[in-house]
């Protein structure tokens, strides 16, 4: 398979009726909500951790990771586990709808600010008739500080 042919495989999250896109590369499971147990001296977007499958996952608010508000939890609530090398780790978003394949060669970089290394934002994609920002999962966990 040619590199351009290739797809980049997104999961949409989505947060107050914006969507945003997860490289699927990193996502090790969508689960349901579930009682997630508060800790003490955690940052502001940390609420707390849930034990998944003999697993102590942190869980981040995604709306608050994003700098909007609390992620409203109703039943279509998603808790998307990400992966990074033995690092588990959960975003707590209002929704999980679906997996889309992307032409990685439709990725722009929205200006300058992300350029940054740090930035959370890796690029956006038009798909269909909608932008769909696409986030920087290693820095998800280098902002997290969990």
């Amino acid at each position: 398979m040619s590199l351009s042919t290739q797809t980049l495989k997104i999961v949409l999250i989505s947060n107050k009726e914006e969507e945003f896109g997860l490289p699927i590369h990193y996502v090790a499971s969508i689960e349901r909500v579930t009682e997630i147990t508060p800790m003490p001296e955690m940052p502001q977007d940390v609420t707390g951790v849930i034990h998944l499958r003999d697993n102590v996952i942190p869980i981040i608010d995604f709306g608050q990771l994003i700098g909007n508000q609390n992620s409203l939890q109703t039943d279509s609530s998603r808790i998307v586990v990400l992966q990074n090398d033995d690092i588990f780790l959960g975003l707590l978003t209002e929704a999980a709808t679906d997996v889309i394949d992307i032409d990685p060669t439709l990725v722009q970089t929205p200006g300058n600010f992300a350029h940054k290394e740090d930035s959370l934002i890796q690029g956006v994609a038009k798909h269909k008739d909608r932008l769909i920002v696409i986030l920087n999962c290693p820095v998800i966990y280098t902002n997290s500080s969990v």
